[in-house]
């Protein structure tokens, strides 16, 4: 079969830019492993629509159930539950809190991305796009005139057959094996492989109404912080993810956390009602994400992920990028320049994100005690962001230089030290 485009994966991603070519009048084809929709929306990803102004880029806005993106002039509609974030916590092992939000206005939304998801697909199939599900790329081969996509049909005693398309769109995910393949992935650095563990549970007492809550510390068993938020199942409901890595399972860890931790309490009574897990590769980004008849989009390209809003709109440029290549323009130059311009990581600037990812093992227990009481008083800005969040906690605790200085001296000096690491480090 002859496609003008191909795309391998159908997260949001994949299928926004199915929906967006298809919608120009092209030839597509939808590629994923999953064997359906409700598989893909099942990873263990946190769903968050975070509203900070100009986040990634953009900003986005959610009105008349659509989610609108206005610098870029489209909307996704979406017509399921929202669950507002009004506050957030950060808390030291014996519980003192770095506070964020006013509790006044929501600066994230908690959406069902399963919805969203099925929303879009139901569209892509009524514009007349082929979809392959329950398919595994085995071989991509770029032959400057089109590409060679091989696949194996798991619905078909895994026979293997070879579409060809003009273009190819790597819309995957996060553990980026196809740019793998293609050779785009030589300039990246690998950085760590997570096992993130996520379920939703009954019953846990102590955590605030549409709050998103972060323990810190080794007192919580693993170097990354434990997450409890809000469940779209209602208010009784939390979810809860842990990642670790393969010598200490997520899963095992969750379990030493409600058994012995200083939260163990609240999970006393509580109930287990959901799970899921996934394996995630941290890469550096991806500074250049086409190359030949082939562009790279979302997570398969970024440092870990672009978000659900990040990845609709790497659908939407990519769409029109792909177009404009289809048509003797220079796409991917447009996309490539989008692409550094919108999101963080791909600054320089990025490499200040490390200081937020090492708290854990980087300051004992007792240093994060002693780090969170001197901004327990204060409130800083309500925000989602990855990036935002450290730099808010790092200006705070550096207002009191003196103080740390002169009362810990050795805890003044890891933070001096802490400026100088690259992101490679803080997950060593």
């Amino acid at each position: 079969m002859n496609y003008d485009v191909i795309i391998i994966g159908s997260g949001p991603a994949g299928l926004f830019s199915a929906h967006e070519l298809a919608g120009m009048g092209r030839t597509v084809a939808l590629i994923d492993l999953k064997s359906n929709m409700n598989d893909i929306a099942s990873r263990a990803c946190s769903m968050q629509l975070i509203l900070d102004d100009d986040y990634e880029g953009e900003g986005i806005v959610v009105e008349n159930s659509t989610f609108r993106f206005p610098k870029s002039g489209f909307s996704v509609p979406y017509n399921s539950k929202l669950v507002p974030i009004f506050k957030k916590y950060y808390r030291s092992p014996n519980g003192n809190t770095i506070s964020f939000g006013d509790g006044k206005k929501p600066f994230s939304y908690k959406f069902d991305k399963s919805e969203l998801l099925h929303g879009i697909y139901e569209e892509c199939l009524k514009m007349g796009v082929s979809v392959y599900m329950n398919h595994l790329c085995t071989a991509v081969k770029d032959l400057r005139t089109h590409v060679e996509v091989t696949i194996c049909d798991f619905n078909d005693n895994h026979a293997k057959k070879t579409l060809r398309c003009n273009k190819l769109i790597d819309a995957e995910g996060v553990n980026a094996s196809i740019a793998q393949k293609l050779g785009m992935n030589k300039h990246r650095k690998h950085l760590a492989t997570a096992l993130t563990y996520k379920c939703v549970v009954k019953g846990i007492k102590g955590i605030e109404k549409n709050s998103w809550n972060l323990f810190y510390g080794k007192a919580y068993h693993t170097n990354a912080p434990v997450i409890i938020g809000p469940s779209l199942l209602g208010d009784e409901y939390n979810e809860v993810t842990i990642s670790s890595d393969k010598n200490y399972r997520p899963d095992k860890a969750f379990s030493d956390i409600i058994s012995n931790s200083p939260i163990s309490d609240c999970f006393k009574g509580s109930e287990v009602v959901e799970e899921h897990g996934c394996s995630v590769k941290a890469f550096t980004p991806m500074k250049n994400p086409c190359k030949g008849n082939v562009i790279v989009i979302g997570d398969a390209a970024a440092f870990v992920e672009v978000e659900t809003q990040g990845a609709l709109l790497c659908g939407y440029h990519a769409a029109k990028a792909v177009n404009a290549e289809l048509n003797g323009e220079k796409g991917w130059n447009s996309y490539t320049a989008w692409w550094q311009k919108s999101f963080e990581f791909n600054g320089d600037d990025y490499l200040r994100v490390s200081q937020g990812y090492s708290l854990v093992p980087t300051y004992t227990d007792r240093d994060l005690d002693y780090l969170f009481s001197l901004v327990k008083d204060k409130c800083l800005i309500g925000t989602y962001s990855q990036y935002k969040t450290p730099k808010l906690i790092w200006k705070t605790i550096r207002e009191h230089d003196e103080k740390i200085r002169r009362e810990r001296p050795s805890i003044f000096e890891k933070i001096c030290n802490l400026n100088q690491m690259s992101l490679a480090s803080s997950f060593e």
